[in-house]
């Protein structure tokens, strides 16, 4: 397979360059490459073509809560957003915390993912040495310091210290970085506004913790949605230390904020919550602090969202529309096409130890986005290929719209039509 004449973007501006597919990879990229007889070509005259995006943070509800997501899909809402890889959170119904619900949860991706795949491994207080024998298995280890969805959680010193010393250092320690303590403080006062009754403070008292522990034991830690500028601020210090932290943003906190919040109501209450807009303001000042984008997509039904705030769960959709959204802020000189590449493709592959994705060069997975960056659309709920079907950023304009998508050289999405089957997505292999 041969795609010809498009603009390919990577972490350079967008170069006119063809690119040759053979047996699932990237074989050759040029300038100018002559088709050979037979092979199949794709005109890709006024595309932009990317590299698949890889969302290292997803929810897909699989097992356990298959009534608003399941790994088709969840992976289908992936495809018609240009991502084609994705790494799956524990906090399942039974959490992904031992090899046998690992196992478990890979035999069930096997027969319904259309993209490729990876698992985090839950922290337990008790399942230290499991986790650091299976470490080679996953992506990473999630480790819950304040309670979300699920029951993950480990807050005192010990097991934390433990995991931190014990986990292979190579292989990130990802923390959901909210203090339990605090949380259940500012909770107990009866506060009606998500972003109060879990306020900053609570992220950085446990995001402090995180970063001094990863700097006395020497390993890598990377912190999931990141959302104040305090937390950047303590990050920057940190990386200049020389401490091996990285940390993610979602586009729910880049593209969202309290005020949102409370027009959505419920359907905007996710975990760390909408913060203010100073903060959202800082995170895009902080944008080169940031190393990867990741959706923290956490589908509920809307019914489940139209229940009291007190019993509504935190959560929202974000995988279909990652890549719109990035687009958008692009095409507005908010950031460039190459750093939201980095953040995406390149960084997600490089942490997480990915063996054949990261970029659109020779030997690497032949995952290709075409998009056309003129056309312009209004995201809608009725778009949303997730089992929920809803999504908090109904109504925005988008200029840039994903047209086909292949996964290993695989023509999986075709404007707006999915032809990839249930379980022809692939575990991804990881370095080492």
């Amino acid at each position: 397979m041969l795609f010809r004449h498009g603009l390919v973007a990577s972490t350079y501006a967008p170069t006119r360059l063809d690119i040759r597919v053979q047996n699932e990879s990237i074989v050759q990229i040029a300038p100018e490459l002559t088709p050979e007889p037979g092979e199949d070509v794709i005109d890709a005259e006024g595309l932009l073509v990317l590299p698949g995006f890889i969302d290292t943070h997803v929810h897909f509800r699989d097992p356990g809560a298959t009534h608003k997501e399941d790994f088709y899909t969840g992976t289908l809402a992936a495809l018609a957003g240009g991502v084609t890889t994705i790494l799956d959170m524990p906090n399942t119904q039974p959490p992904t915390d031992s090899l046998p619900h690992l196992t478990e949860k890979a035999a069930i991706a096997g027969t319904k993912a259309v993209v490729d795949y990876g698992f985090y491994l839950g922290a337990t207080d008790t399942n230290i040495e499991e986790a650091a024998t299976i470490a080679r298995e996953v992506a990473a280890m999630k480790l819950y310091m304040g309670s979300s969805t699920g029951s993950l959680l480990v807050t005192e010193f010990s097991p934390i210290y433990r995991h931190f010393s014990t986990f292979p250092l190579e292989k990130p320690i990802v923390v959901h970085a909210e203090d339990e303590q605090s949380l259940k403080y500012f909770g107990a006062l009866g506060l009606q506004d998500h972003n109060q009754a879990r306020p900053p403070v609570s992220a950085q008292i446990a995001l402090g913790r995180a970063i001094a522990i990863a700097e006395k034991t020497g390993r890598r830690l990377h912190v999931a949605h990141t959302t104040t500028q305090r937390e950047m601020e303590l990050i920057h210090e940190a990386k200049q230390k020389g401490v091996r932290v990285t940390c993610e943003v979602t586009p729910l906190h880049l593209f969202l904020n309290e005020e949102d919040q409370h027009r959505l109501g419920n359907f905007g209450k996710v975990n760390p919550p909408l913060r203010s807009k100073s903060d959202q303001a800082a995170l895009w000042r902080y944008f080169d602090i940031i190393d990867t984008i990741g959706t923290d997509h956490a589908p509920h039904t809307r019914e489940e969202k139209e229940q009291p705030y007190s019993k509504a769960p935190s959560g929202m959709t974000g995988v279909q529309t990652m890549l719109p959204l990035l687009l958008n802020a692009v095409s507005q000189g908010k950031v460039s096409l190459e750093a939201v590449i980095e953040r995406c493709v390149v960084n997600p592959a490089e942490i997480f130890g990915l063996k054949t994705k990261g970029a659109l060069q020779v030997g690497k997975d032949a995952d290709i986005v075409l998009i056309n960056p003129e056309e312009e659309y209004v995201i809608s709920n009725e778009q949303i290929l997730s089992r929920c079907g809803w999504t908090p950023f109904a109504g925005t304009r988008i200029k840039g719209k994903v047209q086909r998508v292949f996964v290993r050289g695989t023509l999986a999405y075709d404007q707006g039509r999915v032809l990839a089957q249930p379980g022809s997505g692939k575990p991804v292999a990881y370095q080492g």
